[in-house]
């Protein structure tokens, strides 16, 4: 019997976001769709430019980290459960439900 570690490949298509123009898809999908109904229906060529300002930040911000949408979505969602002042309920070291809540340590 082999005693080496099985290994599997990890593609990188499986864990990094969608990128389409090396935006993430809902930027780039938001982007298209205001620059194609703005110019398209009402003539609005400027909106090129700020579409394409707006597609160049995002890209750069991208590129430096892929993750930085899930990241503030995460941080947004979480940021009420740190607060920097004690409750006034006086009840101490209360978890909320599903974070520990009444396991024993």
């Amino acid at each position: 019997m082999s005693t080496s570690c099985r290994r599997s490949p990890c593609h990188r298509c499986l864990w990094e976001p969608l990128l389409i123009g090396g935006v993430e898809k809902p930027f780039a999908i938001v982007n298209a769709t205001l620059a194609i109904a703005l110019v398209g229906d009402l003539h609005f060529y400027g909106w090129l430019l700020v579409a394409a300002l707006f597609h160049g930040v995002m890209r750069h911000l991208t590129a430096s980290d892929p993750f930085l949408r899930q990241i503030y979505a995460r941080y947004n969602w979480q940021a009420d459960r740190y607060v920097p002042w004690p409750p006034v309920s006086g009840l101490r070291g209360r978890r909320p439900v599903g974070w520990g809540r009444g396991l024993a340590c």
